[in-house]
């Protein structure tokens, strides 16, 4: 036993020694290093971070030492040091670290132990052939400096006092950083995954009264894992000693980073306004549960802070950093009218990924700022879950009101991250920036301020093609024609509209509604959009023509019109084209020439259209026009074709609302229906220049059905018409009264003398024309009849019923007349009169012999026998 605590003690003696000159070596070498030109006094020589200048120094024969690592945390309890020590055995056999200890020497000469930190307090042996680094901490008060600060190393010695004997001592130089230095990286251990990390911006924000800070720390996995938040705790130290917490920032709420991948953090705190930002440094720290401390990670010397600028300049793009992904932001068009008392803003925000993944966006806030302080909200779902892919650019379209009494020259488009969201951005020219908001309960910035350029919307003339770009794609727009036609009590201004597609790709279309605004008046309320085609992709190059109309009070006189296209999405709607213009509109349409037929193209019910005559029925106050209007189907399947409406129009420009009768059943490939229109003109009115205006029912935006009342009509065509007052026929053996052809062949009227009824009877032919699918047959055949006296007798005859269709049909009726008791003969006269709403015109008429039949006498009275052969005989004698 005594033998072997000698030995023991003889080892140690000579490890001393050995110690000793390898701690006289280790300091020389440092020495050394010191002279050399990268570790001159710190008034001339950039700092250096780490600690490879220090030789190691010799524990044993096989044992060696290095300090690879020193930091410190400053807390409330007294800063906490930690260093590294890095043993070395070089044996073939492990070595007991039980022999060698260290001690903390600070510049104020105070000696403090170091004790292991809980990760590595189980280690006590080094294996052989083996490297393994020990954290120590230690707590040295206010010290806040590791400059000249000393580790010396010691082992027993039970022949020194207190059995220590020193072996050595590294010396921390004066030009030693605890922090990476600018721009530099610090390969650390992040919940034991290996990465490089390096401080890559600092920014202020000043907002509200306070002051921000933002720093950003790039992170590099070098690891096999997939590296997620090991909940460090991050601080920014001022140059002052002034620690603040700093949280992650909400654009990199995704704490995951795959092995290989770099990854750019961002992290906030509030700092005090007067607080110097030179010299600050980033600290990362992590709870050591078993002390309850928190220990020094890694320190990192931030770049020169710059003060965040929000404003954007009209025409400038915005580079917005979300989840390390740059998403370029512009205001790309904005333009404002007048309506109302407010100017109506229209903006198109334009944003584009342009990184390489896929990037959520925040569902931002928006407001327009004027100069004077106000601020108007800008509502919009566009940011609701808006994923952008990369490369992918979407355009969205943005409204505000601002009342007109305001400076509209300096207003600001703001936006703000949502509570809960953040995002960091970079200025246009590259420069770092940083614009955010943190959680709920924290800071909420702005991301950007864009300048709105002033410019009234443009004047759109009529004909002309107007480029626009929205978020479905470029188009081209004319406005072909804008009419005020009447209806009613009322007018309706309408605007045609072509949209063509000018991109290289098929776009589909949203349903889309219009809005008509004049002048001052806003007429949404009655405003509708009518497109032709019911489809709503547009092939490159394609077009489709809308028209968007609404009702106006008659006596309403404007001069400017704005014509608007919307997407609307529940409560929300979004500008798709807007359109104003200051041109005429036009009252009158170009008339087609008398005969000539127009096209009527929309989709499954193409027809033409034209006059197939029109007559007048002369009455002696007014005049009913009648006219016929033929429509030829041009569809291959069986359809329902328009409802029309019509009005007449004479050539001082006064209109008629006409009444239609059209036919509610389908119509037949290539068939065709007759429609009829007619209306009560005043007789003095000149029917010469009449026109037919036939447009196109509409209802909600579609052309209506039978049996639906129109609210507006589209398409109107001018028919120049060719009135006629019908001559009646000369006789009845060919009278027309279309669609059905009379003709009378003979006509007998017979009387009894002596009696007072007047029997007649004609034959007849009624062919009717089946060429036309009509409606409602409201025409009426009166049968005038005219006695020798001149007294007339009518009849009122069904064709159809009354007269049947056919050929050899034979019609008779009986007239009474006390006269006819003294009638000896003489003639009666057949007129036919078309009776049509109250009024009637001549169709024909014909004069007949009445024959005049002697009563037959009776045979047991011979004197009036005789009496009744004296009538016959005068009567066939007549």
């Amino acid at each position: 036993m005594l033998k072997r605590r000698k030995a023991f003690v003889l080892l140690l003696l000579s490890t001393f020694a050995a110690s000793q000159l390898a701690g006289i070596a280790g300091t020389t070498a440092f020495a050394a290093t010191a002279s050399t030109p990268t570790a001159k006094t710190a008034a001339t020589v950039t700092e250096v971070s780490t600690l490879t200048g220090l030789s190691a120094i010799k524990l044993g024969t096989t044992l060696s030492v290095k300090l690879s690592h020193v930091g410190i945390q400053s807390q409330t309890g007294g800063n906490i040091l930690t260093y590294t020590l890095t043993y070395t055995n070089n044996a073939g056999s492990s070595v007991n670290l039980v022999d060698y200890f260290s001690k903390i020497v600070t510049t104020g000469g105070s000696i403090i132990k170091g004790i292991p930190v809980s990760a590595d307090s189980a280690v006590k042996k080094i294996a052989a052939k083996q490297s393994t680094s020990i954290t120590y901490y230690a707590n040295i008060g206010t010290a806040a400096s590791a400059k000249g600060l000393k580790v010396n190393m010691y082992g027993w010695n039970f022949s020194a006092a207190n059995f220590e004997q020193r072996i050595g001592t590294f010396t921390v130089p004066s030009n030693y950083s605890l922090s990476a230095l600018t721009g530099e990286s610090r390969k650390v251990e992040l919940g034991s995954i290996p990465v490089n990390t390096k401080a890559e911006s600092a920014q202020i924000y000043k907002y509200n009264g306070k002051v921000y800070a933002k720093v950003g720390l790039s992170i590099t996995n070098l690891g096999t894992k997939v590296l997620t938040d090991p909940g460090y705790s991050l601080y920014l130290k001022s140059s002052g000693g002034s620690t603040f917490t700093l949280t992650l920032d909400d654009s990199s709420s995704e704490y995951k980073i795959q092995p290989q991948e770099k990854k750019t953090l961002y992290y906030m705190t509030e700092i005090p306004s007067y607080m110097n930002v030179t010299k600050m440094t980033l600290q990362i720290a992590k709870l050591d549960e078993g002390l309850k401390l928190y220990l020094p990670v890694s320190s990192y010397s931030l770049p020169a802070a710059g003060t965040a600028d929000f404003t954007v300049a009209a025409g400038y793009t915005k580079k917005i950093s979300i989840d390390s992904n740059i998403v370029d932001m512009k205001l790309a068009d904005a333009s404002v009218h007048a309506d109302n008392g407010n100017a109506v803003w229209s903006y198109q925000l334009t944003l584009k990924n342009a990184g390489t993944k896929a990037v959520t966006l925040p569902a931002y806030e928006l407001a327009v700022k004027s100069a004077e302080g106000y601020t108007f909200p800008v509502t919009t779902t566009a940011f609701s879950s808006l994923t952008l892919k990369p490369l992918e650019e979407k355009l969205i379209e943005l409204t505000a009101s601002v009342p007109l009494e305001l400076a509209q020259d300096t207003l600001e488009l703001q936006m703000v991250a949502p509570t809960g969201n953040s995002t960091s951005s970079t200025s246009s020219t590259g420069s770092s920036e940083s614009s955010s908001s943190s959680s709920s309960s924290k800071v909420i910035l702005p991301v950007a301020y864009f300048k709105i350029p002033y410019s009234l919307a443009g004047n759109t003339h009529i004909a002309t093609e107007n480029s626009i770009t929205n978020s479905y794609g470029t188009f081209g727009v004319t406005l072909n024609s804008l009419q005020r036609l009447p209806w009613g009590s009322e007018d309706i201004v309408q605007a045609k509209v072509s949209i063509s597609n000018h991109s290289s790709k098929t776009i589909t279309l949203p349903a889309l509604t219009g809005v008509l605004k004049v002048d001052l008046t806003d007429l949404s309320s009655s405003s509708q959009l009518y497109t032709e085609n019911t489809g709503t992709v547009l092939a490159p190059g394609a077009s489709m023509q809308v028209s968007v109309l609404a009702r106006v009070p008659y006596t309403l006189n404007f001069s400017q019109a704005q014509i608007i296209l919307q997407e609307t999405s529940g409560t929300s709607t979004t500008q798709f084209l807007s359109l104003g213009t200051t041109d005429g509109l036009s009252s009158g349409i170009t008339p087609l020439a008398a005969g000539e037929s127009f096209k009527i193209t929309s989709t499954g019910k193409k027809a033409s259209v034209k006059e197939r005559s029109t007559l007048v029925y002369s009455g002696t106050s007014n005049n009913l026009i009648y006219s016929e209007v033929e429509m030829n189907s041009e569809e291959t399947r069986q359809t329902d074709l328009s409802r029309l409406y019509g009005q007449f129009k004479t050539a001082d420009g006064q209109y008629f609302e006409a009444t239609a009768v059209q036919s509610e059943s389908s119509t037949s490939p290539a068939g065709k229906t007759l429609v009829a229109f007619w209306t009560n003109i005043p007789a003095a009115v000149d029917t010469n220049g009449l026109q037919l205006y036939v447009s196109q029912e509409i209802a909600d935006g579609k052309l209506t059905s039978a049996g639906t009342a129109a609210t507006a009509y589209v398409n109107t065509s001018a028919l120049t018409l060719a009135p006629v007052v019908p001559a009646p026929a000369v006789n009845l053996t060919s009278v027309s009264l279309y669609p059905y052809t009379l003709a009378i062949s003979n006509s007998t009227g017979t009387i009894t003398s002596g009696t007072t009824s007047l029997a007649l009877a004609f034959n007849y032919n009624l062919s009717r024309d089946t060429t036309y699918q009509m409606g409602a047959f409201d025409h009426k055949l009166i049968l005038h009849i005219t006695d020798p006296y001149g007294q007339y007798f009518e009849k009122t005859l069904s064709l159809g019923t009354d007269l049947a269709v056919g050929t050899y049909g034979s019609y008779t009726t009986t007239i009474t007349n006390s006269l006819f008791k003294n009638l000896s003969g003489g003639t009666y006269k057949l007129t036919l009169y078309d009776e049509f709403q109250g009024q009637r015109t001549e169709l024909g008429g014909q004069v007949y012999s009445i024959d005049v039949v002697t009563k037959a006498a009776s045979t047991t009275d011979t004197g009036t026998t005789a009496a009744a052969g004296n009538d016959s005989t005068a009567e066939s004698g007549s």
